[in-house]
């Protein structure tokens, strides 16, 4: 063989020397590992990033709670309901006597859930001191209950079975809401009943 030919033959590296780089990388990346798990052990590096692969099920959990949380203030509110009444504003005129109609003084305003709702009927419903709940009678509605406070005066018959004592009186409302029938119903009142005059 020839000079030139023992220059080739130590220009090509053997088998031997990709195994030494095999170990030397090897070496490099068990090394690496061992840092990166003791920095993610050791250091708030950890807790980051325990915390960034978790987020999506946090935030999963937050939009539940929201959700819970904004319907519970719907129910509240009333702005889960068609209309909304004033607290302490709707009555009854009193005295009342067995016999008589009831006139249902009723304040009341449109939530924005019901903005695109028709009051189609009303049903009066009363309920003694039993808690037998009676129907008197239907409501036709006169009118729509506007964004604003509106106050109405409503004339109802009550059933005849009704007994002197504590009454209580609400209206079972059937709206028609952009194609869909939807229920609601007033607040309830109370008022007393006396004998027949």
């Amino acid at each position: 063989m020839s000079e030139g030919d023992d220059k080739k033959r130590g220009m090509i590296p053997g088998a031997q020397f990709f195994l030494d780089r095999l170990w030397i990388w090897a070496t490099g990346i068990f090394f690496s590992m061992i840092g990166i798990v003791g920095l993610s052990i050791f250091t708030p590096i950890g807790t980051n990033l325990v915390k960034i692969w978790s987020a999506p099920a946090t935030l999963s959990a937050v939009q539940m709670d929201l959700t819970k949380l904004r319907t519970e203030i719907n129910a509240v509110t009333g702005d889960n309901r068609v209309i909304r009444q004033t607290p302490g504003l709707s009555y009854v005129t009193e005295p009342v006597h067995v016999g008589e109609p009831v006139v249902l003084n009723l304040v009341a305003e449109r939530t924005q859930l019901g903005a695109n709702c028709v009051l189609m009927s009303a049903q009066s419903l009363f309920t003694e001191s039993g808690g037998v709940i009676t129907p008197g009678s239907p409501v036709i509605p006169a009118r729509q209950i506007g964004e604003e406070q509106t106050r109405m005066r409503i004339l109802i018959t009550p059933p005849d079975n009704l007994q002197p004592g504590r009454v209580e009186l609400y209206l079972a409302l059937e709206y028609e809401c952009e194609g869909r029938r939807v229920m609601d119903k007033t607040d309830t009142v109370v008022y007393s009943l006396m004998p027949a005059k």
